[in-house]
């Protein structure tokens, strides 16, 4: 089954992201940190690798990839 990952060396970190937004299973958390960084994460128990919000990624930071089997 493939996931949504997202390159934090790309991610600008928006906190408007466009591709958080889009998605309907509220995989993506958006959290505060300090100096006004933001976070955003992905919850794979929750993503259905569906690819949509990639398509809303303007910096091209998320990318799908086969889920890590748990041993």
């Amino acid at each position: 089954m493939r996931v949504a990952r997202i390159n934090e060396d790309i991610c600008d970190r928006s906190p408007f992201c466009p591709a958080a937004m889009s998605c309907r299973f509220k995989a993506f958390k958006v959290t505060f940190g300090g100096s006004f960084r933001r976070n955003i994460s992905i919850d794979e128990e929750k993503c259905t690798g569906c690819g949509v919000c990639t398509r809303y990624c303007a910096p091209g930071a998320i990318e799908m990839v086969e889920k890590e089997k748990d041993s």
